[in-house]
This record gives structure tokens, C-alpha cells and sequence, in this order.
């Protein structure tokens, strides 16, 4: 039996889509692109922010910005850009998508420092960044803010131990947030999906294929006497865990929700598991969902 879609988009919902413009971080692939372009068909105005300059293929309304979220300078020049746009185009800005995200996967002790700031430097302080950088903007407009965090934001699992640190950083920036933004009417959304189809797996999987260049043999060997082996294991898992994984458009139907309902939720879980292991993580002892995460689903994440 198909699902039913809880987020589809009415009419009364939206906000003025010919008069409101969305910023989109890490728009390059993904979720981000798949959203960019979806939302620029709807009749929003988007930019789309990408590290790189490259093609994007979408309707006439789609921008493409340089915007790396690490970087004040970059980020500073975007709004400026953007700035400039809007008041070209007599168009205000409605809302910010924190999209942009990397994720390493490897036990705590052994997995490099490097990892662990990269992590928190694009998956939160990042977010952060660009949240503060473009607040006076989304206040003139009483915008929403739209922070993708994952399953990973709420539950521990083995291996990715780092990445579900930044997200659970996102889940409390954005509750504060929530809180001290809410006397200007603007509203805060998270979104947390369970597995989506997107490039974010390969690209987990090349960086936990490449550790051995960055930890000694010794310490590797500690969690991994079998490197090969391991290697081999997590390939397969990369491929069941794929197979199950759901399409991005689910999402992207949520996040756009988040954007333009006129109750928007504070949380979006998306997906069946990320919603059953949500109702396990509340149900169960904490020694209990230890053993479910680690014999269940100890390698799956966002």
C-alpha cells in the first residue's frame, strides 16, 4: 500500500511565491539540488549555494551563489550578493535552508580530530554562520529558518558517533533559536530523515575506505584486525543499506512544507525508520536500544 503523503503542498498553504526568495546551502547534489530546483519550478525565486562554480540545470528562477559555509568571507560576499538582488527584483527573503553536510564514519578513538572539526565546521558551525549572516534579512520578511538534521540528531549509533554529535548540535541550535526568535513570528523547522538516496554515501564510504592513511596500523587494528575484511563488510552494508533507502523527493515534499505551511512543525521525522527507531529510542531503556542499534542497524544513518 503506497504512503500517504502528510506534506502535500495546498494552495491556502503558501506563502507569496512571486514576491519570496529561498537560500539553499551544499545545493550542488542531494537533497539540496533535488529542493533548489523544485521549489524555482513552484515559482520561487532560489539561490542555490554551491562551493564551486558549476552548471546547475533548472528553471529561469534558479541563482547559483558561491557560498562555502566554513568560510565568514564567503558567506559575508553571498549576502551581499544576494542583498543586491533582492532589492533589484523587489523580491524579500522567505526563508534559509541549512542543507549542507558531510559525514565520516569510524569508532571514536581511532577516528582523526581533523574529522571530528570538519564535521562540526560544516554540519553546525556552519549552519550557525549562515543562520546569523542572514538573519536581518529573513526578519524583514519574518522568514523561516529550515535545518536539516537526520535520525542521527536524536538517536547514537556505532561508528558514526561524530556525525550524530554535529546533528544533535543542530537539533539544540535550532530549539534556541525557536525560543528567541519566535516574538517576530518566524518560525523554525527541523527536518530528520532516516536513509535518502543521495551521493552522501558513496562519498562516506570513499572517506572510511581512505582511514588507513590517517591512523596508525596499530590503532586501526584495535577495532579493524582484519582491514580488508572490514572494508569489504562495509561496501555490502553500503549497498543493502542504499537499496532501502527512500527518494529524495520525500524529503524535499517535507522540506517544502516546512517553507510554505502556514503551521509548520517544529520536527519532521521522514521516513518508516527513521519513525520507528524515534518511537524505540522514547520506549526503551537506554541499555535496550544500545543492543537494538548496535545488532540492528549500527553502520545506517541519515
Amino acid at each position: 500500500m503506497p504512503i500517504k503523503d502528510h506534506y502535500a503542498i495546498r494552495a491556502s498553504d503558501m506563502i507569496c511565491k512571486k514576491t519570496s526568495a529561498v537560500l539553499i546551502t551544499g545545493a550542488s547534489s542531494g537533497i539540496g539540488a533535488a529542493a533548489a530546483k523544485q521549489l524555482a519550478l513552484n515559482g520561487f525565486q532560489v539561490f542555490a549555494g554551491v562551493r564551486h562554480p558549476e552548471h546547475i540545470n533548472g528553471s529561469e528562477n534558479l541563482i547559483q551563489v558561491q557560498l562555502d559555509v566554513t568560510d565568514p568571507e564567503i558567506i559575508n560576499r553571498a549576502v551581499e550578493t544576494i542583498t543586491e538582488i533582492l532589492n533589484k527584483d523587489g523580491v524579500m527573503l522567505a526563508g534559509v535552508v541549512n542543507n549542507a553536510t558531510v559525514e565520516y564514519h569510524g569508532p571514536v578513538e581511532i577516528l582523526p580530530m581533523k574529522f571530528f572539526r570538519h564535521e562540526m565546521e560544516v554540519n553546525y558551525f556552519g549552519t550557525v554562520m549562515v543562520t546569523k549572516a542572514f538573519l536581518p534579512l529573513l526578519r524583514q520578511s519574518r522568514g523561516r529558518i529550515v535545518n536539516m538534521s537526520s535520525i542521527s540528531g536524536r538517536c547514537v549509533f556505532k561508528s558514526i558517533g561524530s556525525n550524530c554529535a554535529a546533528k544533535y548540535a543542530i537539533e539544540a541550535f535550532s530549539d534556541a533559536l525557536r525560543l528567541e526568535l519566535a516574538p517576530w513570528g518566524m518560525q523554525v523547522s527541523i527536518i530528520e530523515p532516516g536513509g535518502v538516496a543521495t551521493p552522501l554515501w558513496k562519498k562516506s564510504l570513499q572517506a572510511f575506505e581512505d582511514l588507513p592513511k590517517h591512523i596508525p596500523q596499530e590503532h586501526l587494528q584495535l577495532y579493524y584486525p582484519f582491514w580488508e575484511k572490514s572494508v569489504q563488510a562495509a561496501r555490502a552494508d553500503e549497498e543493502e543499506h542504499f537499496q532501502k533507502t527512500m527518494p529524495v523527493d520525500r524529503v524535499v515534499k517535507t522540506l517544502i512544507h516546512a517553507l510554505t505551511s502556514k503551521k509548520p512543525k517544529t520536527r519532521y521525522l521522514v521516513g518508516r525508520f527513521a519513525k520507528t527507531v524515534a518511537l524505540l529510542k522514547w520506549l526503551l531503556p537506554d541499555r535496550l536500544f544500545d543492543r537494538f542499534a548496535v545488532t540492528e542497524f549500527q553502520e545506517q544513518s541519515e
